[in-house]
């Protein structure tokens, strides 16, 4: 289709767009290896913050896509870079054991006063006392750090609460501004594209979600393109270069 024929990297959402919960999108597998093998660059971007970026990408191999670790961007392995890259950073992690556990030295231990302050996806089981934990070292402090601000989850059953419920809760009880390491953060697809040494006009985003796929490709210079499964099947007039019905009719839009 004309407009997409500079396309050299394609960045594909995870969860809505290659998969649904447990159910992987009809022919998704399929699209990816059409892609490589017609010579496209592809990279996996997601705002998943619950598990590592290892045991994610066992995870997708296990539905099907030949994933590599370090073809993963996500939100986690952000967060780890950045504290590994800060002397002196303690951080309080609202996170489940496996994120925390990546932080390594950089977890502040008991006694410790937080620099930080990281939240990923509570729904492992946070509490009360964790937030109220958070909320003071924020006060006295600490930088509130958010790996992504997504509003709802879903999941096989249905929708749930997202991290970005959280996340402004803290920011609302402590009057502090989140930095945001995932989507819609223009430094999440950024990063990537200029370890790949790609232009952001030869790069395309294909996402479900309006708020976070489609305005990371906004902010970062991508095409942005719109798949109808996930949260993508009730987005009215989506801000996007090209709408399709699933990541399966992907291939097809780009000519491959």
């Amino acid at each position: 289709m004309a407009g997409f024929d500079q396309i050299r990297t394609v960045l594909l959402d995870l969860d809505g767009t290659l998969y649904e919960g447990t159910r992987v999108v009809p022919g998704a597998p399929e699209a990816v290896r059409t892609l490589r093998q017609h010579g496209l660059t592809v990279r996996f971007t997601t705002n998943t913050d619950s598990v590592s970026p290892a045991a994610l990408a066992e995870r997708l191999n296990g539905f099907g896509f030949e994933v590599t670790e370090d073809e993963l961007i996500t939100p986690v392995a952000v967060a780890v870079t950045l504290f590994g890259s800060i002397e002196g950073a303690r951080v309080m992690a609202v996170a489940a054991e496996g994120v925390r556990d990546l932080l390594g030295d950089a977890l502040a231990g008991p006694g410790e006063t937080p620099t930080h302050v990281l939240v990923a996806d509570p729904s492992y089981g946070a509490d009360y006392d964790e937030l109220d934990a958070a909320f003071r070292a924020l006060r006295e402090g600490a930088e509130l750090v958010a790996t992504q601000v997504g509003r709802v989850a879903r999941r096989d059953d249905g929708e749930h609460i997202d991290t970005g419920g959280v996340v402004r809760l803290l920011e609302y009880a402590a009057r502090v501004e989140a930095r945001v390491l995932g989507k819609p953060s223009a430094d999440f697809l950024a990063t990537p594209l200029r370890a790949l040494g790609a232009e952001p006009e030869t790069a395309l985003v294909a996402g479900d979600d309006v708020d976070s796929d489609l305005a990371a490709a906004r902010a970062v210079g991508a095409r942005a393109v719109l798949v109808r499964t996930g949260k993508g099947a009730r987005a009215r007039d989506p801000d996007a270069d090209a709408v399709v019905e699933s990541v399966a009719d992907l291939p097809g839009l780009l000519g491959a």
